[in-house]
């Protein structure tokens, strides 16, 4: 999932109580200067579930894309 935004920086800390969570950090532009906003990959067990590990008014947009340990599903 990843929490995208300009401007100030959303989620900097990681959200308490989200045992779901794999990692949590910043996505940065290709030469680290940029904070593009926030990457989370979570264990959910549909998009609006997953999408709510980030506070939501926070972010121009938040995306999931579905993955599986070692990649895309089929």
């Amino acid at each position: 999932m990843l929490g995208l935004g300009t401007g100030q920086a959303a989620g900097l800390a990681v959200p308490p109580g989200r045992d779901e969570l794999i990692a949590y950090g910043p996505l940065l532009s290709d030469d680290g200067d940029t904070r593009l906003g926030t990457a989370a990959p979570v264990r959910a067990p549909d998009p609006d579930t997953a999408r709510g590990v980030l506070t939501r008014d926070r972010y121009a947009d938040i995306e999931v894309h579905h993955r599986r340990f070692g990649g895309r599903p089929p």
